[in-house]
């Protein structure tokens, strides 16, 4: 019978032939750097704005209105928290794998425009530097995350290099 067994020879030619395909897949999708940079930044906002979540519900930020730490206002923001954190969790995958990014981005569109709505109609009221200094200044800079959000949904490439 003939020895099947794979010599050094072939075993380094089966390597090679592996590594160079994983290097040409792995820069076979280019994104721009305004797409990374889009990414960053919505990465940092929603991270940001549930530490200062998690921090307001554990006391361990001082509230300068104590009736932002009712349980009604801190209801909305664990869920609004808890929404962001996995879409930003399932873009961060889809853009990984580039599965259905811009899908995810669409989704994400709609829920910001549904709460920033939700915001005005029933926060209208709290919008106040003074008393509430971090509700504020997440409400003011919730357009320019709309605005990256879109940005990056429409600068995202999905179409490998040669086609």
């Amino acid at each position: 019978m003939e020895d099947k067994k794979v010599n050094d020879m072939e075993m380094s030619a089966i390597l090679e032939a592996f590594a160079q395909s994983r290097d040409e897949k792995a820069v076979s999708i280019r994104q721009s750097k305004t797409f990374k940079a889009l990414i960053i930044f919505c990465n940092i906002y929603v991270l940001s704005f549930i530490f200062i979540y998690f921090m307001l519900w554990n006391k361990m930020l001082v509230a300068v209105d104590p009736n932002l730490l009712s349980t009604d206002i801190l209801t909305i923001f664990n869920g609004r928290a808890n929404i962001m954190f996995w879409l930003l969790i399932l873009m961060n995958i889809g853009a990984y794998f580039n599965f259905a990014f811009k899908i995810l981005c669409l989704i994400a569109l709609v829920y910001l425009l549904n709460s920033t709505i939700d915001n005005t109609v029933l926060f209208s009221g709290l919008f106040s530097f003074d008393d509430r200094p971090y509700f504020s200044v997440f409400i003011m800079s919730r357009p320019m995350f709309f605005v990256a959000l879109a940005w990056m949904g429409l600068s995202y490439s999905v179409s490998l290099e040669g086609d």
